[in-house]
């Protein structure tokens, strides 16, 4: 018979190293709702890892069960208006500005820019 080498679970190899996995992929999701500046800078963040065993009869045998989990900060709220008017045909439309304002001053428009022809050896014309 040959000797087996018995190694104790441990954190790195419980369930074939889902733990270490789920910890870091759990982890990039929290670094990067850090980095969102949609969220607010300052809010806590929780990685969870949790292992279930759940022992047989025998006392011997435990499946066991891994969930790792992340709470994240929610994107922050932001609050503006919309103005509610209608069309002609009397449906309900949204805007982003009221249509009862009228403008102060005309945006100006874009001038359009000279076209530059060239002859086939790349010099401009």
């Amino acid at each position: 018979m040959q000797d087996v080498e018995l190694i104790p679970i441990n954190i790195g190899n419980i369930n074939d190293g889902a733990m270490i996995d789920g910890f870091e992929i759990e982890l990039r999701k929290v670094l990067a709702n850090i980095a969102d500046l949609n969220t607010p800078a300052t809010d806590t963040r929780a990685v969870t890892l949790q292992l279930v065993l759940k022992p047989h009869s025998d006392r011997v045998t435990i499946e066991t069960e891994f969930k790792c989990t992340s709470k994240l900060a929610a994107i922050e709220t932001h609050k503006s208006k919309c103005f509610i008017g209608k069309a002609e045909d009397g449906s309900l439309v949204a805007f982003a500005n009221d249509p009862r304002q009228m403008p102060l001053w005309s945006a100006p428009k874009p001038k359009e820019a000279a076209v530059i022809n060239f002859d086939s050896s790349g010099i401009q014309k």
